[in-house]
Parts: structure tokens; C-alpha cells; sequence
């Protein structure tokens, strides 16, 4: 039994067929759901659902929640089974947490098909998302009736398929022996990330409306430099440990901070959950470097009155890496 979530203009498919068998195989009593902003308006109905079928209490978590790496460990902690919905589960994870992924059953075709005139090479890697992720051999028939060699990528770090990219970790695009890659899915932030994180040429194509850009990483690139100069004027730096578990980075905050103090900088380190612009007003800091997601860094940067780098770009404004070696800041 898939149900379809609708969402903004499409629908995603979930297996809740297996959903509801695990809870009557396991015997619990209470169990707890999760899902992106995007679906969380299918969570009551879901909710309704599972109860029926099983007479288990269901608990909804009503915190925001922006990927897999962000589990309501809290509610977890109240409940005999925690299901997260959308998301494909990332490297180890607790047998009470059920990743239940969420998949577009839209036709790719179109889309691959106008994007081939935007390709340069014959060798092209496809990387995606999972909501596409089982449509990527498709995407590869297209390219060959094109005469495009396709290679996806092996299942590596912290994604779990072949192809599969994350905000945070592009390993699978990074090693694809490939001169350019292809990017099949909606949104600027991943297919940007590739381009940042690989060096290649990045063309994207979005599977709902099919229009296909080429991604030019350079835009970002001077505004993160603009970011890196502004806050080289600064000496009290905050260090972000986000409590998300899947972001939370203890070692290499250490790690920031010693360089920091090192070069002279007052560092103190900031614990916390979602990292937002008024969190960080009565701190009394100037600057401050996160370790928790990149998009904190990159995609919401206009939202704060102070600079805030990833931890690579605090080397560079310590001169401790060059602005040529600039990299993304993965969580692998």
C-alpha cells in the first residue's frame, strides 16, 4: 500500500503497507512520526491512518525538521518506534528509527531529453536526490539513444544509493569518473553544492517543470569571499554545534577553535538546536563559524547582521588554506 503525500504541485509516494506491518510485528503501544515542512500536512491523516490499522498511539512531532540528519530525538526518547518520513536513513542508525522514503513517480523522460542539449561531453554522471534516485537507470536509456555514456556513482559516505546526493555530502558525484554531471531534480541548492563540491560542470534538470539550467558556482563564490573579508575584522568568533544528530560536529568545533585561539581569536563554543539569526543577537559576537549544515552558512547567509563561514573558509581567513583550495564543506 503506497499513499500518495501531496506537496507543492506533485505527490510523493510512501510504503505504508510496510509502515503498518513493522508496528503490528514489533507489539508496541506508542510510536512517534516525523516528516519534512514540506509534508507535514500529511502527518494527521497519516497519523489517523496507522492508528486505525493498528490501535497503536500516535505521536506527531511538531518541531521543524529539515532532513534526516534532524531526528526529534526528544520524542523519540517517548515513544517504542520513531518512523521519519522522506528521507533515506544516513550511514548507521538506531533500530528504533524506520525511515520510511518518499518516492516521485513522474516520468523523467522529457526532462533528461532537454537537457542533452546543454551537455558538452559524452561521458556524464547523473547524480539526484531520493525521491528520484530509482529513476536514475531511466535517465540512463535516455543518454544512451543519445550516444552519452551515463555513469552513477557508487553509494558512498552517508548516502545510501548509488547516485543519491545530500546537502551536505556530494561523494557519489565527486568520484563518478565523468567530465561533467547531470543533475535530475527540483531546487538551485544541490546541483550548486555538486558544482562547489566537484569542480565539474553542473547542468540541472527539473523533472516537474522539465527547464534545465547550467549552474554557475561563481556568484556564490564572490559572495562567499565578500563573507570571508568581512570577517577578518572580527575577534569574537561564536563556533555553532548544532544538537541535530546527524550535524553535530564536536571534533572538528574542537578542532576550529584551537586554530582560532591560536591566531589570536577570542572563540567560544555555542550550542544548539536551530541555528536562526536572533539566537545569536545578545551574545555580544562578530563572527561566527558553524559546523552544523552548510546551507546554514551558504543558503542562509542574508538573514544574519554578522559573517558566518564554514569551517574551511575560517582557514582561509586565517591564511591557513588558500582562497584557490576553496572547498565545500561536506559532512561525510
Amino acid at each position: 500500500m503506497a499513499k500518495a503525500l501531496s506537496t507543492i504541485g506533485y505527490s510523493l509516494n510512501v510504503d505504508m503497507l510496510d509502515a503498518i506491518e513493522r508496528i503490528r510485528r514489533s507489539g508496541v503501544k506508542r510510536i512517534g512520526i516525523q516528516a519534512p515542512e514540506g509534508l507535514k500536512r500529511a502527518l494527521p491523516e497519516i497519523a489517523k491512518e496507522i492508528s486505525e490499522n493498528t490501535g497503536v498511539d500516535v505521536i506527531v512531532s511538531g518541531d521543524p525538521c529539515f532532513g534526516a540528519c534532524d531526528i526529534d530525538l526528544a520524542l523519540c526518547d517517548e515513544v517504542d518506534l520513531f518512523f521519519h518520513l522522506g528521507h533515506s536513513e544516513l550511514g548507521e542508525s538506531s533500530a528504533k528509527i524506520i525511515y520510511l522514503e518518499a518516492r516521485m513517480e513522474v516520468d523523467i523522460n522529457e526532462a533528461v531529453e532537454k537537457a542533452v542539449p546543454y551537455l558538452k561531453s559524452k561521458r556524464v554522471g547523473l547524480a539526484t536526490t531520493v525521491q528520484h534516485v530509482h529513476k536514475l537507470a531511466q535517465a540512463l536509456g535516455v543518454l544512451k539513444d543519445h550516444e552519452i555514456e551515463g555513469f552513477i556513482g557508487s553509494a558512498l559516505c552517508r548516502v545510501k544509493y548509488p547516485g543519491q546526493v545530500l546537502g551536505c555530502c556530494y561523494c557519489s558525484a565527486r568520484y563518478v569518473e565523468a567530465d561533467e554531471i547531470l543533475f535530475i531534480g527540483t531546487g538551485k541548492f544541490h546541483p550548486l553544492g555538486i558544482a562547489l563540491a566537484t569542480g565539474k560542470r553542473v547542468v540541472a534538470t527539473d523533472p516537474i517543470t522539465c527547464e534545465v539550467s547550467l549552474i554557475d558556482p561563481d556568484p556564490i563564490l564572490r559572495q562567499r569571499f565578500g563573507t570571508i573579508t568581512r570577517a577578518k575584522r572580527a575577534t569574537k568568533f561564536a563556533i555553532l554545534v548544532s544538537k541535530k544528530p546527524g550535524q553535530r560536529r564536536w571534533q572538528l568545533a574542537i578542532h576550529i577553535k584551537e586554530l582560532g585561539n591560536a591566531a589570536g581569536r577570542k572563540m567560544v563554543l555555542i550550542y544548539l538546536d536551530n541555528i536562526e539569526p536572533d539566537r545569536l543577537l545578545n551574545l555580544g559576537i562578530e563572527a561566527a563559524v558553524s559546523t552544523a549544515c552548510p546551507r546554514v552558512a551558504l543558503d542562509d547567509a542574508a538573514k544574519y547582521k554578522i559573517p558566518i563561514l564554514t569551517p574551511s573558509e575560517f582557514e582561509i581567513l586565517l591564511g591557513l588554506r588558500q582562497w584557490e583550495d576553496y572547498t565545500f564543506d561536506e559532512i561525510i
